[in-house]
């Protein structure tokens, strides 16, 4: 008796121990899907531990909806420290909402959400709820985690099918189901749990992807249509199927078309000029992929209300480069970064964004009808992915175009004069790639007072101030943009009783975790390619120190180089740094952290001496 006293006090201390390190817990997730008669029935069970009074951020429950699967029977309470209940949810505290982010005009998701509270720790939210639905291309995708910074003590999932219904599915850091079969029903389980807490490290994998997750699709669905997972073609026909109609355009806009591009024999020209009619005729809305159904708007609907998502734009496209005769492909990618893998072992809708593809025998095309930005031009978001081109019978992986050092290359040209007490400083910095895009987007989305703080909060290196600044894009198809900065700072020469020390304008990197605290593996979706010209004025009556050397180091990560010359009353820097593109394993890590432990220690502390010349020299 004694024995089992113990026990179940030190499984008290452990669990009282656990919790006092998170501000919220997530005791216990239970999922339970039932398919019968080919309707989808989820009931879901929530209990998350509030610690303390920063846990509170997660007493606001959210429980997603749309038009495809209705959530109902919502049932929530608080229990206290002992278990009573003290508060239940009333039916008045669920508000009803569009789910809206920041970045779209409409969205075909909605929220019913609510928030409980109780006024002393810990205590325990517990909420439950059903959803039904009839077509279905997921069964579930089952990530037991409330947050990435909240631990996971219990998770199940459940699902029961007929014994004639094929399922597939596929674990994510989550151990093989037990399955029973009872009657004429199939039985799977899965259990899960989440306490070796992750975070987003830098060129880390997206932190989604390290999480215990299983995805669970039919074998066979209907959605629109008849389909099938069975294999990428089956798949790749039914996407096609259900698009067929949604081409023909009204006699206007062929009309419109065919005015436009009369003059222009070049097919690629025609196509850009179209492509730039697109842009600046619609507008881009989100009807989420995931929620918001897998077939596009018929183009005559884009035609008539300028506006659509990435399906209905890029079928919009399409069906224009059809009637020109121009072959193109609606192709689906899973857009964003970090880059996320498509697993190709398991056919299924992994996708979150719609591109169109246009081959070509010189260079294939690759046009985001979302996009603002340059013809024929991908970016970040969707380079060097998996593409699923759409094609009858011959659907297909196509590798969209990934940066090359030169797409990425980040150039800054900086002047520093000397003045008596600061360093008047001119920075002339082109970008392309990654920099590139959020100059842009700075330019085109902030007014003038907004765009000056964002650049000195961002853009402007510590201990200077920023005097003016100018944005300069050469036209709306380079993928390359200027920023000019002018700025004054105290700190770049230094007085040393007889000599003044300048210090280095650093690139500017991230910092990185230290090996022993690292938990990911390194993934670097694109090159970084960075040059400095740094040109340094040299006071009247100093002279350079020659004691400094010319540095360059380089691995199978990267390689940076450092050359100091003096010419005419000036001191010239160059300096390079280039990082190399790929994925590695943690056990590389050790090694990649000490390639930027070297050059972070150049950059950070490289001086220039300046020495103060004799009266006779």
């Amino acid at each position: 008796m004694n024995k089992i006293l113990f026990v179940l006090l030190f499984s008290f201390l452990q669990i009282t121990g656990f919790a006092q390190n998170h501000d919220a817990e997530l005791i216990n997730q239970k999922t339970n899907i039932v398919i019968d008669k080919n309707k989808l029935t989820k009931e879901v069970l929530y209990e998350i531990r509030i610690n303390n009074r920063a846990g509170e951020k997660y007493t606001r429950i959210t429980i997603p909806f749309s038009k495809l699967y209705r959530v109902s029977n919502i049932d929530a309470h608080i229990e206290n420290s002992n278990g009573k209940i003290v508060k239940r949810l009333k039916k008045s505290d669920i508000v009803e909402r569009s789910s809206i982010s920041d970045f779209s005009l409409y969205e075909d998701d909605f929220i019913k959400d609510f928030t409980l509270k109780h006024n002393s720790y810990p205590y325990t939210i517990v909420y439950s709820y059903k959803i039904q639905q009839k077509e279905f291309l997921y069964i579930d995708y089952w990530m037991p985690v409330l947050s990435d910074k909240v631990p996971t003590l219990k998770a199940n999932l459940e699902i029961t099918v007929p014994v004639d219904y094929t399922i597939k599915y596929l674990n994510h850091s989550v151990n093989e189901p037990s399955i029973d079969t009872l009657s004429n029903k199939i039985t799977s389980n899965w259990h899960a749990s989440y306490t070796d807490i992750m975070k987003q490290e830098v060129f880390s994998p997206d932190i989604s992807t390290l999480l215990p997750a299983v995805s669970i699709t039919p074998t066979d669905f209907y959605f629109e249509k008849k389909g099938s997972f069975e294999n990428w073609m089956t798949y790749g026909n039914w996407q096609h199927d259900i698009m067929l109609g949604l081409s023909e355009l009204p006699e206007n806009e062929k009309m419109k078309i065919l005015s436009i591009t009369e003059n222009i024999e070049d097919e690629k020209e025609k196509i850009k000029v179209l492509y730039h009619s697109l842009q600046d005729e619609t507008r881009y809305i989100n009807i989420s992929i995931g929620t918001g159904g897998m077939k596009p708007y018929h183009a005559s609907y884009v035609v008539e209300n300028k506006y659509g998502d990435c399906k209905a734009l890029t079928n919009y496209f399409k069906s224009v480069l059809d009637f020109l005769e121009i072959e193109s492909y609606y192709t689906t990618v899973y857009a964003g970064t970090p880059t996320k893998h498509i697993d190709k072992s398991f056919p299924s809708q992994q996708f979150n964004h719609v591109i169109l593809y246009i081959p070509s025998d010189d260079k294939d095309i690759w046009l985001d009808a979302t996009s603002d930005g340059p013809f024929d031009y991908l970016g970040t978001f969707t380079q060097n992915r998996d593409a699923f081109v759409v094609d009858f019978n011959q659907s297909r992986f196509v590798k969209t175009p990934s940066f090359s050092n030169e797409d990425v290359l980040e150039t800054r040209h900086i002047n520093v004069e000397y003045a008596s007490n600061q360093a008047n400083v001119s920075f002339r910095n082109r970008y392309k790639g990654d920099m590139y895009e959020k100059i842009l987007h700075i330019e085109t989305d902030y007014n003038e007072s907004d765009k000056s703080r964002i650049l000195q909060s961002y853009f402007v290196e510590d201990g200077f101030e920023m005097k003016n600044h100018q944005i300069i894009k050469s036209n709306r198809d380079s993928a390359n943009i200027e920023l000019i900065l002018n700025a004054t700072s105290q700190e770049v020469y230094r007085h040393y009783g007889n000599d003044i020390l300048i210090s280095n304008i650093a690139f500017e990197l991230p910092k990185f975790e230290k090996p022993k605290d690292r938990k990911s593996p390194i993934q670097i979706d694109y090159p970084i390619y960075k040059i400095d010209t740094l040109i340094y004025t040299i006071p009247k009556g100093f002279e350079l120190n020659q004691s400094f050397k010319n540095f360059a180091h380089s691995n199978r990560f990267g390689e940076y180089k450092l050359n100091i010359n003096e010419n005419e009353g000036e001191i010239i820097v160059i300096k390079s740094l280039q990082v190399y593109a790929g994925h590695y394993p943690i056990t590389d890590y050790q090694d990649f952290y000490g390639f930027f432990e070297t050059v972070l220690g150049i950059e950070n502390k490289k001086q220039l001496v300046l020495n103060k010349l004799h009266e006779n020299d």
